[in-house]
């Protein structure tokens, strides 16, 4: 499921609408990869701190961006250390 892309059809331009969509990831599995509760993942995107977009009621996560999330908390807990 993680990193899975697909292509939806074209437009009347011949243009692809979306290319390479990554799959996203939902509040439960968020929960899951940081071992909490999925109304701290709410929170947590509602305040800005997790990136994340609400479609609907639901809120959806990119990987690549929780991924760069995670890759900036280390880098800055790297550059306290020194």
């Amino acid at each position: 499921m993680f990193g899975a892309t697909m292509r939806l059809s074209r437009t009347e331009l011949g243009e692809p609408m979306v290319q390479n969509v990554s799959v996203f990831l939902t509040v439960t599995e968020v929960a899951e990869l940081f071992r909490c509760d999925s109304e701290t993942v709410k929170r947590q995107a509602r305040s800005h701190k997790l990136p994340g977009f609400k479609f609907g009621k639901a809120w959806y996560f990119r990987p690549r961006d929780i991924e760069g999330m995670i890759d900036d908390a280390i880098g800055a807990a790297h550059r306290e250390d020194e």
